[in-house]
């Protein structure tokens, strides 16, 4: 775990205690692959670059922020709650806003954003 309760309990999260593991799982599911598994692979708790682990940490909590709201924490979760139009014996249901219109691969989309302030999404060379 990458994030313990107590910490992101501290950085504003919401999510019952019975509910976190999972959704804390599922939040590193999303995020390791596009941070290239930065840290499976290094320890976070080693790591000198504090912005950097603060960064992380924050994403890791505004996902699992987002997942607990829409009660949706896998795409495919995600992907059902896009909902744009049912009609069953004349009523009929119409979300406009959806959570899939605020995710990218399953990443809440501020989240992806303190991601790249981290510098996790960074693919290019750096000029000098």
């Amino acid at each position: 775990m990458l994030l313990s309760f107590a910490e992101y309990h501290e950085m504003g999260g919401t999510t019952p205690t019975d509910k976190y593991e999972k959704l804390e799982q599922d939040a590193e599911d999303l995020i390791n692959p596009i941070t290239n598994d930065y840290y499976v692979l290094h320890s976070i708790d080693d790591d000198e670059d504090k912005y950097r682990v603060q960064c992380f940490k924050k994403a890791l909590e505004l996902q699992i922020n987002f997942s607990f709201e829409i009660g949706a924490s896998t795409p495919y979760e995600m992907s059902n709650q896009d909902v744009k139009s049912v009609s069953v014996d004349g009523t009929t249901v119409t979300k406009g806003t959806t959570p899939t219109n605020f995710v990218t691969n399953g990443v809440y989309n501020l989240a992806r954003d303190y991601l790249y302030r981290g510098g996790f999404l960074f693919r290019g060379i750096p000029h000098a």
